[in-house]
């Protein structure tokens, strides 16, 4: 499933490196009163934009490494990434899934991130 907006860039990751990206979206779901129930409803998918299918070897959600976190106000995520060093100079489709909200809508968020080469 696609979102229906253009997907939103966020800053790009290192490879060899764990970090986190903060998805805030409270333009989203703040006006009309909405936001995300629990952590449990949130999923993230994750897909080569060069069509090559994933492997190991490509960026992936960090799990314990960086756990998925929620803010006070239930709008403002911050997802943990793993960028493999063999992932760099590969660009990611990542869709966010909200499959409950506070509303019982779903939502849908896609988002581009670049993983760049190791300085040095």
């Amino acid at each position: 499933m696609r979102s229906a907006n253009p997907p939103v860039q966020l800053a790009p990751i290192r490879a060899g490196e764990i970090d986190g990206r903060i998805i805030d979206l409270t333009a989203d779901l703040g006006p009309s009163g909405d936001q995300i129930i629990d952590l449990t409803t949130v999923g993230i998918g994750i897909l080569r934009q060069d069509g090559f299918p994933m492997t190991p070897a490509d960026l992936a959600v960090a799990g314990t490494a960086w756990p998925l976190s929620l803010d006070a106000t239930h709008l403002v995520l911050t997802i943990g990434l793993n960028a493999p060093t063999t992932a760099a100079g590969v660009a990611y489709l990542l869709t966010l899934a909200v499959n409950k909200t506070l509303q019982a809508r779903l939502f849908i968020r896609d988002m581009t991130i670049n993983v760049l080469a190791i300085m040095g």
